[in-house]
């Protein structure tokens, strides 16, 4: 299964390279801004959040909002990479028809498109947190790298899942919106997991997947703690146990998926 899966990118990893570098100047064609829109959308959402945040509950922004910054950046990816996966074999029904590409390339597509976008994110909170916070650089960043990868893993399962899915339920993309906007909510991204737990909610996010993915990535990225070895674990069981389902669905159904097109 993965043997297969992964001859089939190696195979036609040209036609991938392509497809992404196509996907990536199309999206920023005639834009004024061009990637600065990757920057711009987290650090615009940080800032009026951390605004409002900083008024009405007296926090301070200058801690708040490199914490809200860090913490959009993989939410953005993991939901926009997620909800690209819905339309990955519909919007490549071309290829899939006419040639003899291997499938499992199209989900990647749409993975590697966004992590290219998280990455100009992520290099731009460490410019803004140099200024904000400059005491606050030390090696522990580093560790956001592995947390990258286990994001980036957990993601492309996603869009694995929902390609699939999408081809037997159209309905499925604004469902699955849906459920990422209510998940957004419920994953300590806007305010800290502490708020929830003083409630008496701690279960909330702890049951949540997606709180670990991104706490994995955000904890580091701030320099100042990391996450505990529990949440890596279970960060990394999360990310594998997704992939390796989205792999096996995928490679089962891979015959079926143009007939559904």
């Amino acid at each position: 299964m993965f043997s297969q899966y992964f001859r089939g990118i190696w195979r036609d990893r040209f036609i991938l390279i392509s497809l992404v570098n196509k996907d990536l100047q199309l999206k920023y064609r005639r834009s004024k801004l061009g990637v600065a829109w990757a920057v711009l959308m987290p650090l615009g959402l940080a800032i009026i959040i951390g605004a409002v945040y900083s008024v009405i509950f007296g926090v301070n922004p200058r801690e708040f909002i490199p914490l809200l910054f860090a913490g959009l950046n993989p939410w953005l990816f993991l939901s926009g990479t997620a909800d690209g996966g819905t339309m990955a074999f519909i919007g490549a029904e071309g290829y899939l028809k006419q040639t003899t590409v291997n499938a499992q390339i199209f989900p990647l597509r749409i993975a590697l498109v966004n992590f290219v976008n998280l990455l100009y994110s992520v290099l731009a909170f460490f410019t803004v947190y140099l200024f904000l916070q400059p005491g606050a650089f030390s090696a522990r960043m580093l560790l956001c790298l592995p947390g990258l990868a286990l994001l980036f893993l957990f993601s492309l399962g996603l869009a694995n899942l929902a390609a699939i899915v999408n081809l037997e339920i159209r309905d499925f993309q604004p469902l699955q919106s849906l459920i990422l906007q209510g998940l957004f909510y419920a994953t300590p991204i806007i305010y800290q997991p502490e708020m929830l737990k003083e409630k008496g909610f701690e279960l909330v996010y702890r049951i949540n997947p997606f709180y670990y993915l991104i706490d994995v990535v955000r904890t580091p990225m701030q320099g100042k703690f990391l996450p505990s070895w529990d949440i890596w674990l279970t960060a990394i069981v999360i990310a594998v146990a997704m992939f390796t389902l989205s792999v096996a669905v995928l490679m089962r159904h891979k015959k079926d998926i143009t007939f559904r097109l």
